[in-house]
């Protein structure tokens, strides 16, 4: 770092050699600044689909776990249908066989019935006749037996038509409760076909976003390695200043020597900064430093001897804290070495 006047700086900063340099300086920055947010752009893309990717993956897993279990609910249904459409046949069969009994027990009754009858039309007849009480008592006699055997029989044949109606509602019940769990069990297996076309849709829509995670990470390492390679061209750049301008190089400032005060220097902003700094940055603008402090007090680079240590820190005081009470007095703090308060 070589002491320069600030008249000669101003003279660099406008000659051509630092115009081409800063023109160069300013494309590597933007290509820095291009590169670091189409990085942080793209990596962010990156875990956010990667992300979604696991989110798709897990909905499919658990859609694939709900298909089967409605599955198993359909297996469920359908063999309880089935079962009870087994019992229904069963149930027919008995059906059937109740029926015929019954239908004989039909027929039995009305052949009783008519025979009752001819015994009771018979008893007449027998009055008519004159063979005597004998015949009439057993006439009689018969009438009343055939009159009880058509009772039991009558009895008999209700008891067995309740039976067989009592089964065929039980064959209908069935056959209702069957025809429901089939088509419970119908609409299970569509749902399980519907939930596994989803699950299916779901890891393929997880496997798209892995490929795609991956391009993204990729065109993000690509990002890194261009937003690497602008890095090390701007302190390429920066190196060449300092060896071409005979500054110290920073991250935001270039440093010169005050040629008159040992503890001052002047700095050349590289970038605007409105809000970090004590004062208002400009971009090429040129400020004076202490050695103390440095950049953490920026003063507005003027002809002369920079302000001495103490002054800057009753300056910097001043401008954060407001006024202070009392009178500074002659000779406090130690005086700026150099030669006087000359022009440079």
């Amino acid at each position: 770092m070589k002491p320069i006047r600030l008249g000669d700086l101003r003279e660099l900063l406008q000659s051509s050699t630092f115009s081409t340099w800063w023109t160069e300086h300013g494309r590597a920055v933007e290509a820095f600044r291009e590169a670091r947010a189409r990085h942080e752009d793209l990596a962010s893309q990156s875990e956010t689909m990667l992300f979604r990717s696991e989110l798709a993956q897990r909905a499919a897993v658990e859609a694939f776990s709900r298909a089967g279990e409605v599955e198993e609910e359909g297996s469920r249904l359908a063999a309880e249908g089935q079962r009870l459409e087994n019992r229904a046949l069963e149930l027919v069969g008995h059906y059937e066989e109740q029926r015929f009994r019954t239908s004989d027990l039909w027929v039995r009754l009305g052949g009783a019935e008519r025979a009752l009858e001819e015994r009771r039309e018979a008893v007449p007849r027998v009055k008519a006749r004159k063979d005597g009480a004998r015949a009439r008592a057993q006439a009689e006699a018969a009438a009343a037996e055939a009159e009880r055997h058509c009772k039991d029989l009558r009895d008999h044949y209700q008891r067995e038509d309740a039976r067989r109606a009592r089964l065929w509602e039980e064959v209908e019940a069935s056959w209702g409760s069957s025809f429901e769990q089939s088509l419970l069990a119908a609409e299970r297996s569509a749902e399980a076909r519907r939930v596994r076309r989803a699950a299916e849709r779901l890891f393929q829509e997880a496997e798209e976003r892995r490929v795609r995670a991956k391009r993204l990470a990729a065109e993000a390492e690509a990002a890194l390695q261009a937003r690497a390679g602008a890095e090390r061209r701007r302190a390429a750049l920066l190196a060449e200043a300092q060896e071409r301008f005979g500054c110290a190089r920073g991250e935001a400032f270039l440093y010169w020597r005050h040629p008159d005060d040992k503890r001052a220097a002047f700095a050349v902003a590289l970038a605007d900064d409105p809000d970090d700094a004590n004062i208002e940055v400009k971009a090429l603008g040129i400020y004076s430093v202490a050695r103390q402090r440095g950049v953490a007090f920026l003063e507005p680079a003027r002809e002369g001897l920079a302000p001495g240590a103490e002054e800057g820190d009753l300056r910097f005081e001043e401008y954060f804290l407001g006024p202070r009470k009392g009178v500074r007095r002659d000779g406090e703090g130690e005086p700026p070495s150099g030669k006087g308060s000359g022009h440079p």
